[in-house]
């Protein structure tokens, strides 16, 4: 997830308070994370994960046989590496509704599937270098924050001892009892110290406020609104059409995921277009950063 704001590394204390991710991508996340899970619900008691030893030894990937190491038994001349093509080919052919694509080893063409096929084992030496890489002896690993993260079935769970600067993209909703995707996630032990307990989870903003009066008086002479009665619906304020584009653009969603509050995405989307056709658009936002 993207913070909503920006915190180099080592470069300031300051840590975030709401995270936001679009719901197009918070879907994905969780499709991916539900297609693994089923995966391994269904090799539930089989042991597909080679042990180093055989994986040296030259053992088969035990979820489809295929080689890992050594010479492929086709060949490695142009008649021999173009049966392996073929192969492979028809192994994608195969696996195509895992939608995860396929993996192959270096010096190796023979391809594995993404989902089905459990990557090689580490070395010793390998694991060891990697322990360093990622727990070394004076690194401390801050489990301090609590979250109150808003999922994609729009439930929400509370996450306890986990980073201050992360959140994982999917979380197990206890009341769907399948894994889904997080969208929203405020840190409610640093919003209590403002005096706010978190509780209301959708009072928060998705890291963007609502343009101010005094903000407002800067651009509104910049737009121009039909004057005189028209037919149809009422149309739609422009400082709120100018809000949903701005809030479209600094939370990185797509028009369709825009909050009910902005309106009609399309009228959104279309007024947009015009202000940015006429130049206002630059104009607006020149404006406001400067």
């Amino acid at each position: 997830m993207s913070a909503s704001q920006q915190i180099p590394d080592g470069s300031s204390t300051a840590l975030p308070r709401v995270l936001h991710t679009p719901r197009s991508r918070a879907l994905l996340s969780e499709s991916w994370a539900q297609a693994e899970e089923a995966k391994r619900r269904e090799r539930a008691g089989d042991d597909l994960q080679l042990p180093y030893e055989a994986y040296a030894a030259g053992e088969p990937c035990r979820a489809c046989g295929r080689a890992l190491l050594g010479e492929p038994a086709l060949g490695t001349d142009e008649e021999g590496l173009a049966l392996i093509d073929a192969d492979n080919a028809q192994f994608r052919a195969e696996h195509a509704a895992c939608r995860m694509g396929v993996w192959r080893l270096e010096n190796n063409r023979v391809e594995h599937c993404h989902l089905c096929c459990p990557f090689p084992p580490l070395s010793p030496a390998q694991r060891d270098e990697l322990r360093q890489l990622l727990y070394p002896p004076s690194l401390h690993i801050d489990r301090s924050a609590t979250w109150r993260v808003k999922l994609t079935c729009q439930h929400v769970e509370t996450l306890a001892a986990h980073s201050p600067r992360y959140v994982e993209p999917t979380v197990q909703c206890t009341e769907c009892a399948v894994i889904r995707g997080v969208v929203k996630a405020v840190r409610i032990d640093d919003q209590a110290k403002d005096g706010d307990d978190g509780r209301d989870i959708e009072s928060l903003q998705l890291g963007y406020q609502r343009l101010t009066d005094e903000q407002w008086s800067w651009i509104k002479h910049i737009v121009h609104t039909e004057e005189g009665p028209r037919r149809g619906r009422p149309r739609t304020d422009i400082r709120t059409i100018v809000d949903a584009a701005l809030f479209k653009t600094r939370t990185d969603i797509t028009w369709r995921e825009l909050p009910a509050e902005f309106g009609s995405w399309q009228t959104a989307l279309r007024r947009h277009n015009q202000l940015v056709a006429s130049s206002q658009w630059d104009e607006i936002t020149r404006t406001l950063a400067e």
